[in-house]
């Protein structure tokens, strides 16, 4: 009985025990569902892809969702933007080549 209550002792007591085996201390956190609830803000997309910032320069054509298009914002042309078929790639070429587009740099 003697050998229980001393391993107990040796246990309890924090001299006794080696360097590497201390308690972690672990950070006490809310839920960033709570937070953002509180705070009035949209949980986060941490799993939506994000947006392209093609889509400041083109908008949306209201249409045929089989057969998606978008128009520039400055030169008014329309443009095929299905999300599989076309992507984003055509609208970049169109920007970069705009003669409207207020950010172009002219290379001659």
């Amino acid at each position: 009985m003697d050998n229980g209550e001393d391993s107990t002792s040796n246990e309890s007591n924090p001299s006794n025990l080696e360097p590497n085996s201390l308690p972690i201390p672990v950070p006490v956190t809310t839920s960033s569902t709570n937070r953002n609830t509180e705070e009035g803000n949209l949980p986060s997309r941490c799993n939506k892809r994000k947006t392209s910032q093609i889509w400041d320069h083109f908008r949306k054509l209201d249409g045929n969702s089989k057969t998606p298009r978008a128009v520039c914002k400055y030169y008014e042309k329309d443009y095929a933007c299905h999300t599989i078929l076309n992507g984003t790639s055509n609208m970049w070429s169109h920007l970069g080549a705009c003669k409207k587009f207020p950010f172009v740099i002219n290379r001659k």
